[in-house]
């Protein structure tokens, strides 16, 4: 048999870290003197530590490799699940930094996951003016006592405009003046990609699109509506809006978030 130090030479694995695993379990000695307290080890246990080795270098943590030494061929499952993901988010990862290398003028978009909302919506014809909208629709919300202090906003699709205010409880559909109906939305919570754009609204449509020219770079493409949910926006104070989000005379910038519905590009990896 060998002593401990004798087995830490022939195996270059320190005389701490086999003390260590001595004490978790995974490598004990096959011996020890009652009298000294020393470790003797078999040359046949060389084996077995090469295993542990090997798993610490698959980056099995120590509980793993208890695991995996006693036969749970899950852990090896387990472990190579971790392994594609990080493959996975690394991909990601060097995409976005090609494409912020390559891109001119980057929207600085990031993909997060966006709470769920409930609204009172009315539908719009594209390309009107939406301000009375809101207006007409957030007089309705605070008649019935149901403003949430969450931003407004607009979903936009292909063929449809819907104007949008968060609100804490249900309301009755109804029409109002003009015979738009008031209607109810609850919209889920999904991830988004989103970006920030501090001016005015003209400037949106060119914020749009170097954003999609970002997500094509970045093997993305759209999956849903538009929403441009308006962080700091006027209003008439009449209205007596949450104040949270609107401007005011030391603040007058206005502040949109684009949040679009992405998914990946057939063989991108992304998510």
């Amino acid at each position: 048999m060998l002593r401990i130090g004798e087995f830490a030479r022939l195996t270059r694995v320190s005389i701490r870290m086999l003390r260590h695993y001595d004490q978790v379990g995974l490598l004990r000695p096959a011996r020890v003197d009652p009298a000294t307290g020393y470790r003797y080890y078999r040359a046949a246990q060389l084996g077995r530590l090469n295993r542990i080795l090997h798993l610490r270098d698959l980056g099995f943590g120590l509980a793993e490799i208890a695991r995996t030494l006693d036969g749970d061929d899950a852990t090896y499952r387990r472990r190579e699940e971790e392994l594609l993901a990080q493959l996975e988010a690394t991909a990601r990862q060097l995409t976005a930094v090609r494409a912020r290398r390559t891109l001119r003028d980057d929207p600085d978009v990031v993909i997060r996951r966006v709470p769920a909302v409930r609204v009172a919506t009315l539908v719009a014809t594209p390309g009107i003016d939406v301000e009375p909208l809101f207006d007409a629709l957030e007089v309705h919300v605070a008649e019935h006592g149901a403003r949430a202090d969450r931003p407004p906003m607009t979903l936009l699709d292909a063929d449809s405009m819907t104007v949008a205010v968060p609100v804490t409880r249900s309301l009755p559909e109804s029409a109002l003046p003009g015979g738009h109906r008031v209607g109810l939305r609850n919209l889920p919570a999904t991830t988004m990609a989103c970006t920030v754009h501090n001016g005015p609204y003209a400037e949106l449509a060119g914020h749009l699109e170097r954003m999609r020219g970002w997500l094509a770079a970045t093997g993305r493409e759209p999956a849903g509506p538009l929403r441009e949910v308006y962080l700091r926006f006027g209003a008439d104070p009449g209205l007596r809006l949450p104040p949270t989000h609107v401007v005011d005379a030391t603040d007058p910038g206005y502040v949109t978030e684009l949040q679009l519905p992405v998914v990946a590009l057939s063989g991108t990896g992304q998510r």
